[in-house]
């Protein structure tokens, strides 16, 4: 007898202004806390059967696209359940995401209580197991870095889901700062010559965590730490307090109102 129920993992999501929002939903059947959409599989049923009858199901939602990722797994229930007692736990056989046409969610109200829309940092945060939020991560990274007009530059996450555009020439540098940087996002740059400018695509308030790792990754690319191997210097400034004269050399930007941050040795090692 199977000691395992199959299951599948669904992320719903929809964008604004590309900015991705996920569903999640608040469980009282069997346990309490908050989920994303998931169930079995049931006999003779298709994954995609299931990832389409389990949102129809939880969520009422209709949705436009589907996206397969290649992460599954399997867990023990926390207590025996009365519905299965047969049963040990439920694996993932997939992982599914699939963006909305509405944010009309109608909550099914058996397993679950409420719904938020959240930015993935609010989401992950709120997720109550650890698996779902490596699924999110999966999920939002894709859908964050997806996109064909950043082809080019180097591309990296803060661990709160922040996307990082870098430069990676002295033209690729100037490309990014004139066509990709508003005047409200932050950007980062090594006092010392020769590094990337690194822009962080988000105009929400950066966290301290969100600036140390966006510091690190600038200093892991620059001449500065390639020669040197020891703490390196990083200023950061807004968008709008970049300049250009017809003096300065291509990827060659002025900066006023800069902040630093020392990127300790230990931090890049």
């Amino acid at each position: 007898m199977e000691k395992y129920r199959k299951g599948v993992f669904v992320i719903v999501y929809y964008l604004d202004n590309e900015v991705p929002y996920y569903l999640v939903l608040k469980r009282k059947l069997h346990w309490t806390g908050w989920e994303f959409p998931k169930g079995g599989i049931d006999k003779g049923e298709a994954i995609t059967e299931a990832v389409c009858r389990e949102i129809k199901e939880e969520t009422g939602l209709k949705f436009s696209e589907m996206k397969k990722f290649n992460f599954l797994g399997k867990y023990d229930y926390q207590q025996k359940l009365k519905d299965r007692e047969h049963l040990q736990g439920q694996t993932f056989e997939a992982l599914y995401a699939v963006k909305a046409k509405s944010q009309n969610v109608v909550v099914d109200n058996f397993e679950h209580t409420e719904f938020k829309w959240l930015p993935y940092e609010k989401a992950v945060t709120l997720l109550t197991w650890e698996n779902q939020k490596q699924a999110m991560k999966i999920v939002h990274e894709y859908l964050i870095t997806k996109d064909e007009k950043y082809n080019g530059f180097r591309k990296s996450l803060t661990s709160s889901g922040k996307l990082l555009l870098a430069g990676k020439t002295e033209s690729n540098n100037e490309h990014l700062v004139k066509k990709f940087v508003q005047p409200n996002e932050l950007v980062f740059h090594t006092v010392a010559r020769g590094s990337p400018f690194v822009v962080v695509k988000s105009n929400e308030k950066l966290t301290s965590q969100d600036i140390k790792e966006t510091a690190i990754f600038c200093a892991k690319h620059s001449h500065d730490w390639r020669d040197n191997k020891k703490d390196v210097l990083v200023h950061y400034f807004l968008g709008k307090d970049i300049y250009k004269t017809p003096s300065m050399k291509t990827g060659t930007f002025g900066v006023k109102n800069a902040k630093e941050i020392l990127v300790k040795q230990g931090w890049l090692e």
